[in-house]
């Protein structure tokens, strides 16, 4: 048995899919006013990535494409800016870059790392393969460390060729 929290806005969004979820993971979900959403499994391991479900929702990501987790195939991983920034003005600057104007940045970074990316609250999260996962992750923190934008396109168009060519 686990217990997650997530926002409470989030909530309603996880336990509208919770039918779903459970059956895709094998698990039971129920809530918790005091120690947040429970999770019980006969299996230990699908507890271990229904925590990674549940987190991914509670930051964003649709209960369909953050059920993908349930797989071997796919990651989460998640950062925090607050750990980076400690001023409200700074992570609102970055998340202005991550983003970029009309969503190009962003959009750029998942079409071609082929991971999807979700930024909710002070944190960016992402979900996919591994290796799609660990292209966006080295373009967004080239983003916060401030490197130009073209520069970060230029090695997303590099690591897919690499990509595509072990394949």
């Amino acid at each position: 048995m686990q217990f997650v929290k997530i926002p409470a806005e989030r909530v309603k969004v996880l336990m509208s899919n919770a039918r779903m979820l459970e059956e895709k993971g094998d698990i039971h979900l129920s809530l918790s006013n005091e120690e947040g959403i429970k999770i019980e499994s006969a299996d230990p391991i699908a507890e271990w990535k229904a925590i990674n479900v549940i987190k991914a929702i509670g930051r964003g990501f649709d209960p369909y494409l953050a059920a993908n987790l349930f797989s071997d195939d796919y990651v989460f991983h998640l950062i925090n800016l607050k750990d980076v920034f400690s001023k409200e003005k700074q992570r609102i600057r970055i998340k202005s870059r991550i983003i970029g104007t009309k969503g190009k940045t962003r959009a750029t970074i998942e079409e071609v790392s082929g991971a999807y990316v979700c930024i909710y609250g002070n944190t960016i999260g992402f979900i996919g393969k591994p290796e799609e996962v660990a292209i966006a992750v080295e373009a967004t923190n080239m983003l916060i460390n401030g490197v130009n934008h073209g520069t970060v396109y230029l090695f997303l168009q590099k690591e897919r060729k690499k990509l595509e060519r072990q394949l």
